[in-house]
């Protein structure tokens, strides 16, 4: 079961290995990235930064959803972690449960030719994950921003207006 899932680039770090995983307690954070999988450097950074208790597991995005569709992961507690919205709406499309996505610190690390809209400070959204994020949204998936579970939270309404000027 998942119960959260996360659009962070900056995958796991300090707000999500502490704030998030002690707010949402899961047993396995499943880190949905396609060159995390394959970057031995990267993934060990992410190991070190995992909290005690928890289950890393780090897979490509197709990895991700056959391992999320597999029934012997249905009564697991499973925290999912995406670089961007447009990864998370890509897992969305082909695993059925997901009900929560936060916008975290998304868009920090900004790409090249992109156009960046603030949300929150420290939140950040192109068109194109504002489009995914409505899609999930108007298909009843709670979505909102939220850095960490004990600051403000924007929910898709407040994301919404911001895009609508």
């Amino acid at each position: 079961m998942i119960i959260l899932v996360r659009a962070d680039d900056r995958l796991i770090h300090g707000m999500v290995a502490v704030s998030w995983t002690s707010a949402i307690k899961p047993e396995t954070i499943l880190v949905a990235n396609d060159e995390a999988a394959g970057d031995s450097f990267k993934a060990a950074t992410m190991k070190l930064a995992k909290p005690a208790g928890v289950k890393l597991i780090i897979k490509t995005k197709d990895d991700s959803i056959k391992a999320l569709n597999n029934p012997i992961n249905d009564r697991k507690k499973i925290f999912l972690v995406t670089e961007t919205v447009e990864d998370a709406c890509y897992i969305w499309e082909r695993v059925k449960g997901i009900a929560k996505l936060n916008i975290g610190t998304a868009g920090v690390n900004k790409k090249p030719g992109e156009e960046y809209i603030p949300t929150l400070p420290q939140v950040f959204m192109t068109q194109k994950e504002f489009t995914c994020a409505k899609k999930m949204a108007d298909a009843g998936v709670e979505v909102f921003a939220q850095i960490t579970p004990s600051q403000d939270r924007m929910n898709f309404k407040e994301i919404e207006k911001i895009f609508a000027k």
